[in-house]
Order: structure tokens, then sequence, then C-alpha cells
């Protein structure tokens, strides 16, 4: 494990990463990412600045982990233990119910090889085995291939079109193999 990783903070791992709770430490990696425009094209929020990562994002995440239990999670390399992304699962309201997202953001030299598909499966199988979670979903705008093929990837299935933020969407879900329900 990476020096410089809190063992109480790892929510799951995969052959190439960890998964753990971001803090406040995280400020410069988040930076990496949400501070990217390309990165950030497909999210109902604009790059984030330093400042707003520390004041406004990283609170946020923290609240999501008292209240929930989940949230976004730092997705850490494990040859180098550098933060290359995040990925979790955050409660969200879609159509007026209460749904699990799986959410998945990583830097654009990450891209094309696999760690998001990776983080989101440890994401899945993280909120079926671990969390108690029946169904997940995504929530991908039609414009985003890579997010698409990502949750299919991970099992997921078109279901339907909505509006998310005054966006139009696309929802993918699956359900848990064991109940079966969704």
């Amino acid at each position: 494990m990476p020096p410089n990783i809190v063992e109480t903070s790892i929510v799951c791992e995969t052959p190439r990463l960890l998964l753990r709770k971001f803090n406040e430490g995280d400020v410069d990696p988040l930076l990496g990412f949400r501070g990217d425009p390309e990165v950030m094209r497909f999210s109902i929020t604009e790059p984030e600045t330093r400042e707003e990562i520390q004041t406004k994002y990283l609170p946020s995440c923290l609240r999501r982990y008292s209240r929930d239990g989940l949230g976004q999670w730092a997705v850490v390399r494990k040859s180098d233990g550098i933060c290359v992304g995040e990925c979790g699962i955050c409660a969200q309201e879609v159509d007026g119910e209460r749904e699990f997202e799986i959410s998945y953001r990583l830097r654009r030299d990450c891209w094309g090889i696999g760690l998001a598909t990776e983080a989101a499966r440890a994401c899945r199988d993280y909120g079926f085995k671990k969390a108690g979670l029946h169904r997940l979903i995504s929530i991908i705008e039609s414009g985003n291939a890579a997010s698409i093929r990502v949750a299919e990837k991970m099992g997921m299935t078109l279901e339907k079109k909505a509006s998310f933020h005054g966006i139009p969407v696309l929802i993918y879900s699956v359900a848990d193999a064991v109940t079966g329900t969704g």
C-alpha cells in the first residue's frame, strides 16, 4: 500500500486501484481533474477553482460520507499512490425518486485504459455487497460516449431518458443479480 494512504479511509480496491475517502489534503489532485474544462465537459458544474474545491466540493463529500455512508471516493493508482480521479455512489433525485448513482471522472491522461470501468465495477460491487443497495444508476448525457461505454461494461443498460438539473440525460441502470430488483 502506498505510504500516504490511511488504511481506514480505504473503501474498496481493484487490481490497479484503491478507492478511498477524500480528505482535506486532496485539493491539488482534485484540481487536476475537476479544474479541467475537458474533464468537466459533461458535468452539471463548471470547472472548479482551488477555492471552490476547498470550500464547497470537499465539504460536500464529507457531508455525504456522514449522511449516507457513501459518496465520491478518490481513485488512487496502486503503482504510485497518486489520486487520478473520483468514482463513487451518491444519492440523487431523478424524476422525483431517490436513486443511487455511480459516477466517475478521471484525469485526461488516464482515459482509455480501463481505469474508469475498473473503478465503476468496484463501486457497483460495493453498492450491492456492502451497502445493501438493490439498484444503481448512472446519469449520462447522450453525447458522452465514453461514459456510456463504462456504464455498459459494468452491466448497465439504458432504462430511459430523463431531465437532471434541467439537462436532458440518459438513465442507465443495473439491478443486484442476487435480488433481481430494480
